[in-house]
């Protein structure tokens, strides 16, 4: 006979097995329908719901989902600094400075101005719905940029943008539950203040661990640990994420900033080599895809359907509030002030329309959720509508709107064709 333990470890890998394989086929099957592979992962976390056909029996206050959402959001985090380049970002970090910063603010208190009105409910809770809501989601954008020949200039200030938000909508939401959980009022200074302490002790640490993994991998001969390249990486992430939060910083600016450190090691006159920059690169495509399956149908198969149906129709109004009045409003202010990047009005529409949430904020609230905050099933039933309205509507239409207004870069497209 097998104790307890020894069958719920049992079921446990049942469950991973199911995820993996049926989210597999489901990747392949969102690939031939030209759609975001996040969304078939929810439609088959919800028949997976113990509302459905009870396959997976997975709690969001578990401490192995909180694992996976903490671990999958700092590894998407990480890796989007790696994919960020710094020569783009020296043509337009005034952009994208302002888009993680003001942007973000801006985002989280539209988002959060619309939740009072809609919801009634506490400023602070809202804000904390705005929060979650303010990072962009490299996990959709990424492979959209990979596939569709869009202007490289445009293409690499989305993908450093939802790097950056990311990071700091992050620390945001951090900052706001701190608050929250504390019962202390939103004081504008309170919430700068702690936002300079986590960020910036979060890029200190993250600098300094991804110099030293970028030099263990390097092709000088202090190289040592370039032969095992995926475990740096991995070491990297743990590392950095647990070194700042241990000091009180943020783990999730830290393991960003690493990412860039290893990404642009040869800024740093570190030269890693093409076998291992490979590796690197094929190592983090294989976990940030593991990790997106893991992460949405969790949160597929974790919906209450009942607080769904008592708030999703108020859910779509806020997302409506949040994509088409958040969104512009944030894009006005980060990209108007930008003189040198000489953005067009072409490229200003073009930056309304992309704004996919999705892996960050499904972690954000996983984590929220998982701390048994009273308003916590109301915020995941709003963030699971805006993460299903904003891959719909926005990231499965984004080459289209790239193309009608004439943003592909022909040159390449024209290899393709």
């Amino acid at each position: 006979m097998h104790s307890e333990t020894f069958l719920l470890a049992q079921n446990l890998l049942l469950s991973f097995f199911i995820i993996f394989l049926i989210g597999t086929l489901g990747g392949k099957l969102a690939e031939k329908l030209g759609l975001p592979d996040v969304v078939l992962y929810i439609i088959i976390g919800i028949m997976f719901n113990p509302s459905v056909f009870s396959v997976i029996h997975i709690p969001a206050t578990s401490t192995l989902n909180q694992m996976v959402l903490i671990f999958g959001a700092c590894f998407i985090i990480f890796h989007g600094g790696v994919i960020t380049h710094l020569d783009v970002l020296k043509r337009v970090w005034r952009t994208i400075s302002l888009l993680s910063t003001l942007g973000v603010v801006i985002t989280a208190f539209v988002v959060a101005g619309a939740a009072v009105l809609i919801f009634h409910i506490s400023f602070t809770v809202a804000l904390l719905l705005g929060a979650i809501l303010a990072s962009t989601d490299p996990a959709a954008l990424v492979p959209i940029f990979q596939k569709y020949p869009i202007n490289r200039k445009v293409a690499q200030t989305v993908i450093a943008e939802s790097a950056f938000t990311d990071a700091t909508g992050a620390i945001m939401t951090t900052v706001v539950f701190g608050l929250l959980t504390s019962g202390l009022a939103v004081n504008g200074w309170s919430i700068g203040w702690q936002f300079l302490q986590l960020a910036g002790g979060g890029i200190i640490v993250g600098c300094i661990v991804g110099f030293i993994a970028a030099f263990l991998i390097s092709e000088n001969d202090r190289g040592l640990l370039r032969e095992f390249t995926p475990m740096v990486v991995l070491l990297t992430v743990l590392g950095a994420y647990l070194i700042a939060e241990q000091i009180h910083a943020s783990g999730f600016m830290a393991v960003f900033t690493a990412g860039l450190m290893i990404g642009n090691a040869r800024s740093f006159k570190l030269t890693i080599l093409p076998k291992e920059e490979h590796a690197t690169h094929q190592f983090m495509d294989t976990i940030s895809l593991k990790l997106r399956m893991l992460i949405f149908i969790l949160l597929g198969s974790q919906v209450d359907f009942t607080v769904l149906k008592q708030y999703g129709w108020l859910g779509i109004l806020v997302s409506l509030v949040f994509m088409f009045i958040a969104r512009p409003l944030t894009v006005l202010a980060s990209l108007l002030p930008d003189r040198t990047a000489q953005w067009t009005s072409k490229e200003v529409i073009f930056f309304f329309w992309t704004r996919e949430t999705g892996v960050i904020a499904a972690a954000l609230v996983g984590i929220v959720a998982g701390s048994n905050l009273p308003d916590g099933k109301l915020l995941s039933a709003v963030v699971f509508v805006a993460i299903l309205m904003t891959l719909l509507l926005q990231a499965s239409t984004t080459h289209l709107v790239a193309e009608k207004l004439g943003l592909m870069d022909k040159k390449i497209h024209k290899k393709k064709v």
